[in-house]
């Protein structure tokens, strides 16, 4: 929750000094540097050829949704939203990726996980609910 926090803080405060498309491209940009020496390792005796070109497709297309599509979204959405209301949402990560588990993967979930998953659901709602000052505004 440290890093999401802040990715969150960090996004924030980024925004207001660059475009939502230069953070991503400076995010993938650290990443590929901090990453290519051991891709490269990896990739020494790796079979690329081994891999069907609808693999390749998958590949790229997962590529530019996760590392460019949804940090420059994240970003254009933290420049009008503060942060502590959209570091609220990375409770969304693990929730999206268990009921991905469960109807892609046939994976199914115990009553405590249910649970869990209920309490982590009714945070986000409680917490973006808006105030009672809000709603005394909004009758004016």
């Amino acid at each position: 929750m440290l890093c999401e926090a802040s990715y969150a803080v960090i996004g924030k405060s980024l925004t207001a000094s660059l475009s939502p498309r230069r953070i991503s491209a400076l995010i993938n940009g650290w990443g590929f540097v901090l990453s290519t020496p051991f891709g490269l390792w990896l990739a020494w005796r790796f079979d690329f050829g081994a891999v069907p070109a609808s693999m390749w497709v998958l590949l790229v297309f997962y590529a530019l949704a996760a590392c460019m599509w949804t940090v420059w979204l994240w970003m254009t959405g933290l420049k009008s939203v503060p942060a502590a209301q959209a570091g609220v949402f990375t409770v969304l990560l693990p929730i999206s990726a268990a009921a991905v588990g469960v109807l892609v993967l046939g994976e199914r979930l115990s009553t405590l996980q249910l649970l869990a998953y209920g309490v982590a659901l009714t945070g986000v709602l409680l917490a973006t609910l808006p105030s009672r000052a809000a709603w005394r505004v909004g009758r004016r």
